[in-house]
Protein backbone atom coordinates (compact mmCIF):
# COMPACT_ATOMS: atom_id res chain seq x y z
CA UNK A 1 0.00 0.00 0.00
CA UNK A 2 1.20 3.47 -0.84
CA UNK A 3 2.59 5.39 2.17
CA UNK A 4 1.91 9.08 2.59
CA UNK A 5 4.33 11.72 3.84
CA UNK A 6 3.44 12.91 7.34
CA UNK A 7 3.05 16.73 7.46
CA UNK A 8 3.43 16.64 11.24
CA UNK A 9 6.99 15.37 10.85
CA UNK A 10 8.15 17.94 8.27
CA UNK A 11 9.72 21.12 9.61
CA UNK A 12 10.31 24.16 7.41
CA UNK A 13 13.47 25.85 8.72
CA UNK A 14 14.16 29.47 7.71
CA UNK A 15 17.82 30.27 8.31
CA UNK A 16 18.55 33.92 9.19
CA UNK A 17 15.45 35.34 7.47
CA UNK A 18 15.84 39.10 7.03
CA UNK A 19 12.31 40.28 6.27
CA UNK A 20 9.43 39.69 8.69
CA UNK A 21 6.99 39.87 5.80
CA UNK A 22 8.66 36.85 4.23
CA UNK A 23 8.36 34.93 7.48
CA UNK A 24 4.63 35.67 7.58
CA UNK A 25 4.13 34.86 3.89
CA UNK A 26 6.05 31.59 4.29
CA UNK A 27 3.83 30.66 7.24
CA UNK A 28 0.74 31.41 5.15
CA UNK A 29 2.03 29.22 2.31
CA UNK A 30 2.68 26.38 4.74
CA UNK A 31 -0.78 26.75 6.26
CA UNK A 32 -2.39 26.70 2.79
CA UNK A 33 -0.61 23.42 1.99
CA UNK A 34 -1.17 21.63 5.29
CA UNK A 35 2.26 22.05 6.89
CA UNK A 36 2.39 23.18 10.50
CA UNK A 37 5.98 23.06 11.82
CA UNK A 38 8.04 26.22 11.35
CA UNK A 39 11.49 26.87 12.81
CA UNK A 40 13.46 30.12 12.58
CA UNK A 41 17.22 30.41 12.99
CA UNK A 42 18.42 33.83 14.16
CA UNK A 43 15.67 35.88 12.45
CA UNK A 44 16.53 39.58 12.02
CA UNK A 45 13.09 40.73 13.20
CA UNK A 46 10.73 38.39 15.01
CA UNK A 47 8.12 38.60 16.34
CA UNK A 48 6.92 41.47 14.19
CA UNK A 49 3.62 43.07 13.14
CA UNK A 50 4.46 42.70 9.45
CA UNK A 51 4.92 38.95 9.87
CA UNK A 52 1.52 38.68 11.55
CA UNK A 53 -0.10 40.74 8.81
CA UNK A 54 1.38 38.65 5.99
CA UNK A 55 0.55 35.39 7.76
CA UNK A 56 -3.18 36.19 7.57
CA UNK A 57 -5.02 33.10 8.91
CA UNK A 58 -1.71 31.35 9.65
CA UNK A 59 -0.90 33.53 12.68
CA UNK A 60 -1.25 30.54 15.07
CA UNK A 61 1.53 28.84 13.08
CA UNK A 62 3.75 31.88 13.76
CA UNK A 63 2.92 31.76 17.43
CA UNK A 64 4.00 28.13 17.59
CA UNK A 65 7.20 28.64 15.57
CA UNK A 66 10.40 27.53 17.29
CA UNK A 67 13.16 30.16 17.34
CA UNK A 68 16.80 29.06 17.62
CA UNK A 69 20.09 30.90 17.96
CA UNK A 70 22.00 28.40 15.82
CA UNK A 71 21.38 26.04 12.94
CA UNK A 72 22.83 23.15 14.95
CA UNK A 73 20.12 23.57 17.59
CA UNK A 74 17.36 23.89 14.99
CA UNK A 75 18.26 20.69 13.13
CA UNK A 76 19.07 18.60 16.21
CA UNK A 77 15.58 16.94 16.32
CA UNK A 78 15.66 16.06 12.61
CA UNK A 79 16.57 12.68 11.15
CA UNK A 80 17.15 13.92 7.59
CA UNK A 81 18.01 17.37 6.23
CA UNK A 82 17.08 18.78 2.83
CA UNK A 83 18.69 22.01 1.72
CA UNK A 84 17.37 24.38 -0.92
CA UNK A 85 19.50 26.49 -3.22
CA UNK A 86 19.27 28.58 -6.37
CA UNK A 87 22.96 28.26 -7.09
CA UNK A 88 23.94 26.28 -10.16
CA UNK A 89 27.10 24.47 -9.13
CA UNK A 90 28.50 21.00 -8.71
CA UNK A 91 27.05 19.18 -5.72
CA UNK A 92 28.22 15.91 -4.24
CA UNK A 93 25.14 14.31 -5.80
CA UNK A 94 22.52 15.54 -8.24
CA UNK A 95 19.96 17.89 -6.66
CA UNK A 96 16.28 17.00 -6.71
CA UNK A 97 13.44 19.04 -8.10
CA UNK A 98 10.57 19.75 -5.67
CA UNK A 99 8.44 17.17 -7.45
CA UNK A 100 11.13 14.51 -7.19
CA UNK A 101 11.49 15.24 -3.50
CA UNK A 102 7.74 14.96 -2.97
CA UNK A 103 7.60 11.59 -4.73
CA UNK A 104 10.52 10.20 -2.70
CA UNK A 105 9.44 11.56 0.67
CA UNK A 106 7.07 8.72 1.67
CA UNK A 107 9.87 6.16 1.32
CA UNK A 108 12.35 8.53 2.97
CA UNK A 109 10.11 9.11 5.98
CA UNK A 110 9.70 5.39 6.53
CA UNK A 111 13.36 5.35 7.66
CA UNK A 112 13.84 8.99 8.69
CA UNK A 113 10.51 10.20 10.12
CA UNK A 114 11.42 13.78 11.05
CA UNK A 115 12.54 15.71 7.96
CA UNK A 116 13.85 19.28 8.04
CA UNK A 117 13.76 21.46 4.89
CA UNK A 118 16.18 24.41 5.04
CA UNK A 119 15.79 27.77 3.30
CA UNK A 120 18.58 30.35 3.44
CA UNK A 121 18.46 34.12 3.90
CA UNK A 122 16.99 36.24 1.13
CA UNK A 123 20.24 37.83 -0.07
CA UNK A 124 22.71 34.95 -0.06
CA UNK A 125 20.85 31.68 0.47
CA UNK A 126 22.39 28.85 2.44
CA UNK A 127 26.17 28.83 2.70
CA UNK A 128 28.26 26.02 1.27
CA UNK A 129 28.92 24.74 4.80
CA UNK A 130 25.19 24.71 5.56
CA UNK A 131 24.42 22.87 2.34
CA UNK A 132 27.13 20.36 3.16
CA UNK A 133 25.22 19.46 6.33
CA UNK A 134 22.22 18.39 4.25
CA UNK A 135 21.52 14.85 3.13
CA UNK A 136 19.64 15.96 0.01
CA UNK A 137 19.50 19.16 -2.01
CA UNK A 138 16.60 20.71 -3.91
CA UNK A 139 16.82 23.22 -6.73
CA UNK A 140 13.60 24.76 -8.06
CA UNK A 141 13.79 24.78 -11.88
CA UNK A 142 13.72 28.28 -13.37
CA UNK A 143 15.01 29.97 -16.50
CA UNK A 144 18.80 30.43 -16.14
CA UNK A 145 18.69 34.22 -16.25
CA UNK A 146 16.26 34.44 -13.30
CA UNK A 147 17.18 31.66 -10.90
CA UNK A 148 16.52 33.42 -7.59
CA UNK A 149 13.03 33.17 -6.06
CA UNK A 150 11.58 35.14 -3.20
CA UNK A 151 11.90 33.18 0.07
CA UNK A 152 8.15 32.80 0.62
CA UNK A 153 7.65 31.82 -3.04
CA UNK A 154 10.22 29.06 -2.68
CA UNK A 155 8.48 27.78 0.46
CA UNK A 156 5.17 27.84 -1.42
CA UNK A 157 6.52 25.82 -4.36
CA UNK A 158 7.92 23.08 -2.16
CA UNK A 159 4.89 23.03 0.13
CA UNK A 160 2.57 22.71 -2.86
CA UNK A 161 4.46 19.77 -4.29
CA UNK A 162 4.44 18.02 -0.91
CA UNK A 163 0.69 18.56 -0.57
CA UNK A 164 0.03 17.46 -4.14
CA UNK A 165 1.93 14.19 -3.65
CA UNK A 166 0.23 13.58 -0.31
CA UNK A 167 -3.29 14.18 -1.61
CA UNK A 168 -3.08 12.19 -4.81
CA UNK A 169 -5.96 9.76 -5.09
CA UNK A 170 -4.78 6.23 -4.26
CA UNK A 171 -4.17 4.05 -7.26
CA UNK A 172 -7.15 1.73 -7.52
CA UNK A 173 -6.42 -1.91 -7.02
CA UNK A 174 -6.16 -3.90 -10.20
CA UNK A 175 -9.19 -6.16 -10.71
CA UNK A 176 -8.64 -9.87 -10.24
CA UNK A 177 -8.51 -11.32 -13.73
CA UNK A 178 -9.92 -14.72 -14.44
CA UNK A 179 -7.49 -17.59 -14.79
CA UNK A 180 -7.26 -19.77 -17.87
CA UNK A 181 -8.91 -22.58 -15.93
CA UNK A 182 -11.82 -20.32 -14.91
CA UNK A 183 -12.36 -19.25 -18.50
CA UNK A 184 -12.15 -22.75 -19.96
CA UNK A 185 -14.65 -24.01 -17.38
CA UNK A 186 -16.98 -21.21 -18.43
CA UNK A 187 -16.68 -22.27 -22.09
CA UNK A 188 -17.43 -25.86 -21.08
CA UNK A 189 -20.64 -24.75 -19.41
CA UNK A 190 -21.61 -22.73 -22.49
CA UNK A 191 -20.78 -25.70 -24.74
CA UNK A 192 -23.01 -27.99 -22.67
CA UNK A 193 -25.86 -25.50 -22.77
CA UNK A 194 -25.56 -24.97 -26.53
CA UNK A 195 -25.50 -28.71 -27.13
CA UNK A 196 -28.91 -29.21 -25.52
CA UNK A 197 -30.92 -27.40 -28.13
CA UNK A 198 -30.74 -24.91 -30.94
CA UNK A 199 -27.46 -25.80 -32.71
CA UNK A 200 -27.15 -28.11 -35.71
CA UNK A 201 -23.95 -29.78 -34.51
CA UNK A 202 -20.58 -29.58 -32.82
CA UNK A 203 -19.11 -27.46 -35.61
CA UNK A 204 -21.76 -24.76 -35.19
CA UNK A 205 -21.26 -24.77 -31.42
CA UNK A 206 -17.48 -24.34 -31.70
CA UNK A 207 -17.89 -21.58 -34.28
CA UNK A 208 -20.18 -19.70 -31.89
CA UNK A 209 -17.78 -20.25 -28.98
CA UNK A 210 -14.93 -18.91 -31.12
CA UNK A 211 -16.86 -15.68 -31.63
CA UNK A 212 -17.53 -15.45 -27.90
CA UNK A 213 -13.82 -16.00 -27.24
CA UNK A 214 -12.92 -13.06 -29.46
CA UNK A 215 -15.33 -10.81 -27.55
CA UNK A 216 -14.08 -12.00 -24.16
CA UNK A 217 -10.41 -11.62 -25.06
CA UNK A 218 -10.99 -8.01 -26.10
CA UNK A 219 -12.83 -7.33 -22.83
CA UNK A 220 -10.24 -8.93 -20.54
CA UNK A 221 -12.50 -10.97 -18.26
CA UNK A 222 -12.34 -10.50 -14.52
CA UNK A 223 -13.08 -13.38 -12.18
CA UNK A 224 -16.47 -11.91 -11.31
CA UNK A 225 -17.35 -11.68 -15.03
CA UNK A 226 -16.63 -15.38 -15.45
CA UNK A 227 -18.76 -16.26 -12.42
CA UNK A 228 -21.65 -14.30 -13.93
CA UNK A 229 -21.35 -15.95 -17.34
CA UNK A 230 -21.06 -19.42 -15.80
CA UNK A 231 -24.25 -18.70 -13.87
CA UNK A 232 -25.97 -17.64 -17.07
CA UNK A 233 -24.82 -20.85 -18.80
CA UNK A 234 -26.14 -23.00 -15.95
CA UNK A 235 -29.49 -21.22 -15.99
CA UNK A 236 -29.69 -21.56 -19.77
CA UNK A 237 -28.95 -25.28 -19.60
CA UNK A 238 -31.59 -25.80 -16.92
CA UNK A 239 -34.17 -23.86 -18.92
CA UNK A 240 -33.45 -25.86 -22.08
CA UNK A 241 -33.74 -29.15 -20.19
CA UNK A 242 -37.01 -28.14 -18.50
CA UNK A 243 -38.86 -26.00 -21.04
CA UNK A 244 -42.34 -26.63 -19.59
CA UNK A 245 -41.35 -25.83 -16.02
CA UNK A 246 -39.53 -22.72 -17.26
CA UNK A 247 -42.55 -21.42 -19.14
CA UNK A 248 -44.93 -22.15 -16.26
CA UNK A 249 -42.67 -20.30 -13.80
CA UNK A 250 -42.40 -17.39 -16.20
CA UNK A 251 -46.16 -17.16 -16.52
CA UNK A 252 -46.44 -17.33 -12.79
Amino acid sequence: MRQEPSPAQITIILVRPQTPGNIGAAARAMHNMGLGRLALVAPAHFPHAEARMMACHAEPLLQQAQVYDSLAAAVAPCHWLIGTSARRREYRHAPLTPRQLASQLPTLQAQHPHVGILFGPEDTGLTTAELDRCNDLVVIPTVPEAASLNLAQAVLVLSYELMHARDQLPVPEEPVLASVDDIETMYSHLREAFAIHGFSGAHAIERSLMGIRRICERAGLERRDVRLLRGVARQLAWALRHPRRSSSQAGG
